[in-house]
């Protein structure tokens, strides 16, 4: 079927060329085909030469300006100027179109059994026939005409098909890449396993299911468990020592941190202490020296002298030294007392964060419960809704009832004119034909009438 070329529609206006040779049930004669497509004439026209043309093919041939007569040129009777085909130049040979019009003529399109004349093949059955060939304007398979549909909803990969969770229409291509976005999608709970829950219900669903397992709430500190919501409670508890371990190990990594934040100051104070103190020792040692040797290597009225010119150089030095020393003490104190203000601060801002943590838990259910509520909210203003216009439809159908009665009340009121007594027969037709077959009719008049 795939080496088929899709069935021409039909056409009443000459805008196609001529009908193909396969619908001829019997032989023709020669002068029954178009000289130029070489089909059966479809409204003909005949030129100056003598040569019939289909409507559609002389058009096309003088559409840009006048032709020689291929005819005329085969069979060696050109002549000008009857052998120029021009716009205007040929008549429609109605003649040559009733013959062809009566021939009898067969489907061409195999499988089908239609047969009849030319003129009911092109007026009922050309572009109609269930078996014609046709091209699926998706995915440009070529098919029978009684076989779209079932192409269309079933075999067409270019099809579209309407998502049997949200009812969207898509593609069949991307149909599967939709049901991993699709809101509507049937989700399956990993705690509870209950099914069914659509996929923009799910996030909502594990937030207050009991079942479904989420991290411990140590997991910042590094337990890597795992726990039902309803359970998580026991899990605390009995890993309390566990939990008080890692968060342990947790704030002396901050401390660490905090004191690797100044370490060139701390080294720094740390090695000069150690200069200061080697200083003492030295001057310690020469002092001691000085004062051994002078004792010893000068005597007499020098003496005196230079006992008193040494003997202020050592106080004087280690006046200085104590000093600076005091000084570095000072400052490694102050370091000492930044560290336990900074370790204070940590443990106050970790206090906050813990209160803004549970703050924020108990918004979310807060905004949790006001969503839900607001739900239960918009589907109860939807009950109210579907009742007023049921309410209204109901009045609606009362007051026609009323309408109605009114209308037959009217109708029923006795009628007078000028004192005589107009009494209105409803039916009247079918109870004369009842009292002409002799079954008596029983008819009441108005208000103070008569039977």
């Amino acid at each position: 079927m795939a080496a088929q070329e899709p069935s021409p529609p039909s056409s009443l206006e000459g805008n196609k060329p001529g009908f193909p040779k396969k619908i001829l049930a019997n032989n023709l004669e020669d002068k029954h085909f178009c000289n130029a497509c070489q089909k059966v004439l479809r409204r003909p026209l005949q030129a100056q030469c003598g040569h019939r043309f289909c409507y559609f093919c002389f058009n096309k041939i003088v559409s840009s300006g006048p032709q020689k007569c291929s005819a005329c040129i085969k069979e060696d009777l050109f002549e000008e100027p009857t052998s120029i085909l021009k716009q205007g130049g040929a008549f429609p040979d109605n003649a040559a179109r009733r013959e062809v019009e009566a021939l009898a003529a067969v489907c061409p399109n195999e499988g089908c059994t239609w047969m009849g004349t030319i003129k009911e093949f092109e007026a009922n059955h050309e572009g109609n026939c269930d078996f014609m060939i046709i091209l699926c304007p998706s995915c440009k398979e070529l098919m029978r005409a009684n076989e779209q549909e079932r192409h269309n909803e079933r075999e067409c990969p270019e099809r579209t098909l309407n998502c049997k969770y949200c009812k969207e229409p898509f593609l069949l291509k991307n149909i599967k890449a939709h049901d991993e976005i699709c809101p509507k999608y049937p989700m399956i709970c990993e705690g509870c396993a209950k099914k069914k829950i659509p996929r923009e219900k799910y996030v909502d669903h594990i937030k207050f299911c009991s079942k479904f397992k989420a991290p411990c709430r140590f997991h910042v500190v590094g337990c890597n468990t795992s726990v039902e919501k309803e359970r998580i409670h026991d899990h605390e508890r009995q890993c309390s020592y566990e939990h008080l371990n890692l968060l342990l190990h947790f704030i002396m990594g901050i401390k660490v941190s905090l004191e690797s934040l100044q370490p060139q100051s701390l080294e720094a104070a740390s090695h000069k202490l150690q200069e200061l103190h080697q200083s003492l020792r030295d001057l310690e040692v020469k002092m001691s020296q000085l004062g051994g040797g002078g004792a010893v290597s000068m005597q007499g009225a020098c003496a005196p002298t230079l006992t008193t010119s040494f003997t202020p150089l050592p106080s004087a030095m280690g006046a200085a030294l104590e000093l600076q020393l005091q000084s570095e003490k000072t400052k490694v104190a102050e370091l000492s007392q930044r560290c336990q203000e900074l370790e204070l601060k940590v443990s106050t801002f970790e206090n906050i964060v813990c209160v803004l943590n549970r703050e924020m838990e108990r918004s979310c259910t807060t905004m949790e419960a006001y969503n839900r509520q607001h739900r239960l909210d918009q589907d109860k203003i939807e009950i109210l809704n579907n009742k007023v216009r049921q309410l209204e439809r109901t009045v609606s159908l009362r007051d026609l009832s009323i309408v109605e009665m009114e209308g037959k009340m009217r109708e029923m009121s006795a009628a007078t004119y000028d004192g005589i007594f107009v009494w209105k027969i409803s039916d009247f037709t079918k109870k004369r034909q009842d009292a002409v077959a002799g079954r008596a009719p029983a008819m009441f008049s108005p208000g103070n009438g008569f039977i």
